[in-house]
């Protein structure tokens, strides 16, 4: 009875591994997986493969998957309230992931295989901007989203075109890149 409990969880956590939408989430899963596996030897009576399975596959793939991982782009988008409040409520949190502009712009970037994070900054524009820690800036302001970006940023172009090309209303403003603080 028990074996069964373990291989129905391990078929659970495999399909949740293949539709997870991120590449963190799918590792957790298919290591704790692997733990399951190194159980169930273990309740079959097999104790040097629960031991191998437990060490190789749970401890040694993680740890390489992990490490592959690492080498995954993110893209970090900057969200801005303009004008610049020191707390954003939920609602507004809300309001910007929701909006059709950021699924369209997390749709675009997951396609190309970003990590996309998404940072609330509860500083001006110009602030951010200084900063040079974003790949593209939002702003919530009065007239909707604007984005921002450096010049040199081929994606930021790619995404302006397919927004063009889908009729979807924002505009990419392009900022020198000598504003921009190296990373």
């Amino acid at each position: 009875m028990t074996e069964l409990i373990v291989m129905g969880t391990m078929l659970v956590l495999a399909v949740l591994a293949i539709h997870a939408s991120q590449l963190r989430v799918a590792i957790i899963y298919l290591s704790v997986f692997s733990l399951l596996t190194a159980l169930l030897y273990l309740l079959l009576a097999a104790p040097e493969l629960a031991l191998a399975e437990g060490a190789i596959g749970s401890g040694l793939v993680t740890l390489l998957y992990l490490a592959c991982l690492k080498k995954n782009r993110v893209y970090t988008i900057g969200v801005v309230s303009e004008p610049a409040v020191a707390v954003l409520s939920d609602e507004e949190h809300r309001s910007v992931e929701s909006s059709e502009i950021t699924r369209q712009i997390r749709d675009f970037l997951t396609r190309r295989e970003l990590d996309v994070q998404l940072v609330f900054i509860d500083r001006s524009f110009d602030q951010a901007m200084a900063e040079g820690k974003f790949d593209l800036l939002l702003i919530d302001g009065a007239n909707g989203i604007t984005a921002h970006s450096t010049e040199e940023d081929y994606v930021t172009i790619e995404l302006e075109v397919m927004f063009q090309m889908h009729g979807i209303p924002l505009t990419i403003h392009y900022v020198a890149a000598e504003t921009e603080v190296p990373r």
